[in-house]
C-alpha cells in the first residue's frame, strides 16, 4: 500500500478541563525556568510572556511550521480570559503581549494554545517528546514606560536577533498590523499574520503613547523598564504597620 503523503493539519480544537497531574514537569533536576512564584497581577495589567523551544529543534520562523505557530496564535488569540495582543516568532522562543483577566485565566489560555502547538510540531518534524520544555516565563505590565517598552521588545525581537534589518519590520510578527508607528512603514507584499485581539487595556490602548510612537529603527535593548523598588527601610516600615 502506497504510504500517503503527509499533510499539514491545523487541528486547534479546545477539549474539556485540566486533568489530574496534567502541566509540563521540570526536565532534571534543574529545570531551565525555575518555578518561582509569579509577581502579583491586576486586571488592567498585560503580560510579557516568553516561551522557549526545546534544544535542537528546526527554525519556528520557516515553512509550514511558521505556519502552524500562526494558525495556534489565531486560534488562541482570545479564549479562556486571555487575549493575544501581539507577538513575536523567533527561530528557538516566542514572544507574547496578552491581556489576562487573571492568572487562572492566563494559565489556562497558555495549556489550550501550547499543548495542541507541540503535538502539531512534532507530528511535522516527525518526532516526539517535549517541545516547550520549560515553564513559560512572564513579567507584568504596570506602567505606560513598561508598557512602551515591552511593546518594542516584542515587535523589535527580530532586530534583537540579526534576523530583521533595522530598516524592515518583523514579517514573523504582528507588527505589521501595529497601528502605533512613527511612520507607517511600507510593504511590498501582504504578509500572513495571525488574528491577534484588539487591546483593552488602558496601558495598551493609550498609556504607553504618552512616551511617543515607536520609531521603526529602534532596537529593543533590554526587556520592559521594572517597576520601581520600594525603599527598604519604607518597605521594612510598611511591614511593620
Amino acid at each position: 500500500m502506497r504510504r500517503k503523503d503527509r499533510q499539514l493539519v491545523l487541528d486547534f480544537r479546545q477539549h474539556g478541563g485540566k486533568r489530574n497531574g496534567a502541566g509540563r514537569k521540570p526536565k532534571g533536576t534543574e529545570p531551565g525556568m525555575p518555578h518561582r512564584q509569579r509577581a502579583a497581577k491586576k486586571r488592567g495589567e498585560p503580560l510579557h510572556i516568553t516561551v522557549r523551544l526545546a534544544e535542537g529543534l528546526p527554525s519556528m520562523r520557516r515553512g509550514d511550521a511558521l505556519k502552524l505557530v500562526l494558525a495556534a496564535l489565531s486560534a488562541s488569540s482570545d479564549r479562556h480570559g486571555m487575549r493575544i495582543i501581539h507577538y513575536s516568532v523567533q527561530g528557538n522562543h516566542l514572544h507574547l503581549l496578552v491581556e489576562a483577566d487573571d492568572r487562572a485565566c492566563g494559565a489556562r489560555a497558555m495549556n489550550a494554545l501550547l499543548s495542541p502547538l507541540a503535538r502539531a510540531l512534532n507530528k511535522l518534524w516527525g518526532r516526539s517528546g517535549k517541545v516547550f520544555p520549560d515553564r513559560y516565563h512572564d513579567e507584568v505590565i504596570s506602567t505606560p514606560a513598561q508598557a512602551r517598552n515591552a511593546l518594542r521588545y516584542v515587535l523589535q525581537n527580530g532586530k534583537k536577533h540579526g534576523v530583521v534589518p533595522r530598516s524592515s519590520i518583523d514579517l514573523c510578527s504582528s507588527a505589521p498590523v501595529f497601528e502605533g508607528w512613527k511612520e507607517r512603514p511600507s510593504i511590498a507584499a501582504t504578509p500572513v499574520v495571525a488574528a491577534v485581539a484588539p487591546a483593552s487595556t488602558w496601558l495598551l490602548t493609550t498609556g504607553w503613547r504618552r512616551h511617543g510612537l515607536l520609531d521603526i529603527r529602534e532596537l529593543p535593548h533590554s526587556k520592559h523598564a521594572k517597576r520601581p523598588r520600594a525603599n527598604p527601610a519604607q518597605s521594612s516600615r510598611e511591614r511593620a504597620n
